[in-house]
């Protein structure tokens, strides 16, 4: 290597140049959800004999969580599952519902379930909305430890997805075209629309007050892509990132579904490409954007895996302690 003559050129830039040029990959350890093929799975991909794959056996597995002692939270269609993170297996299970798209532990240790009228009879098909907007149909259910309600709580609207608790006390819901904003007594406070938001997925509000969204199908319906927006207080939309414009054809931005901001500010994200079996050849199955919505990181599983739709990276967190993410990362939370 023929080093230049300039003067500026000293022995610092040579070596931060050598440690750019050799800088060890990427590599994370994660949970997944497969809902294509109803599986969860545990990559580390520093220490592959700890992986595993198992299957949940419940439809639409969407939401995570860590609860501490090693356990994870996850929600499926008719309630929600506890999940060993070292081996895969089931510790328990509440199936008594129908229509619950998010689960959230709560620190005073109750139990929040967020769904479509899921603890009364069931009156749409599918995943559909109801078709009426208007009803109060956005059902959040808190449970005791031993199963029994709390507090009922319900909200204007017939389409729910993931909701998260914000530092102010409030929760961010995915409601379909728009993320809202409600309190905790039924009202909401605030609406977040976007041109483009179909079937919409997460947000979470960073401590710079701007928040995070995934866009779900986004455009794709339309003959556009999926994309990840980040919005400031005011509502102006600081980036749009990760729509098939700004990536490799090969990343195919279906459908953003949950996604995770790191500690170091990159967004990692699950690039779901549709119900079933049969995906697995279908885009990169999740991707990783840094500050300059560069993709830094992706991976893809073409054997074992169909749709991802959610991700939990566990890079450099203890799961023996309960975790949550109201300042929009996760991270270790008091219990009250």
């Amino acid at each position: 290597m023929k080093l230049p003559s300039t003067p500026w050129f000293t022995l610092s830039a040579l070596c931060l140049l050598q440690l750019n040029a050799f800088s060890a990959p990427i590599r994370h350890e994660f949970l997944a959800i497969d809902e294509g093929l109803s599986n969860m799975m545990h990559v580390d991909e520093n220490m592959p004999s700890t992986n595993w794959l198992v299957h949940i056996g419940k439809e639409h597995p969407r939401d995570m969580q860590l609860i501490g002692n090693k356990q994870l939270l996850i929600s499926h269609d008719q309630g929600y599952s506890i999940i060993d993170i070292a081996t895969g297996k089931m510790l328990s299970d509440v199936s008594n519902y129908h229509d619950v798209s998010s689960v959230r532990r709560l620190s005073n240790g109750n139990t929040l379930v967020i769904g479509v009228d899921f603890d009364l009879p069931k009156k749409n098909k599918g995943s559909s909305p109801l078709g009426d907007p208007t009803g109060r149909h956005v059902v959040f259910g808190e449970f005791s430890p031993q199963g029994a309600l709390v507090k009922r709580t319900t909200y204007v609207g017939d389409y729910a997805r993931l909701a998260r608790e914000t530092a102010q006390g409030t929760y961010l819901v995915a409601c379909n075209t728009e993320f809202r904003e409600g309190d905790r007594e039924g009202n909401w406070i605030k609406d977040y629309p976007v041109n483009g938001f179909n079937h919409v997925w997460k947000a979470v509000r960073l401590p710079n007050g701007n928040v995070v969204m995934s866009a779900g199908y986004g455009l794709t319906l339309k003959g556009g892509s999926s994309f990840m927006i980040e919005e400031d207080q005011s509502g102006k939309i600081v980036r749009k990132f990760g729509s098939k414009e700004q990536v490799p054809e090969d990343v195919n931005p279906y459908f953003y579904a949950l996604f995770q901001v790191l500690n170091n500010g990159n967004i990692v994200v699950a690039n779901w490409q549709g119900h079933k079996a049969g995906h697995n050849n279908s885009g990169r199955q999740i991707v990783e954007f840094n500050q300059a919505s560069e993709i830094v990181w992706s991976w893809s599983d073409r054997a074992f895996v169909s749709s991802v739709q959610a991700v939990l990276v566990l890079d450099g967190l203890d799961t023996n302690n309960f975790h949550d993410e109201r300042n929009g990362i996760v991270e270790p939370v008091a219990k009250e």
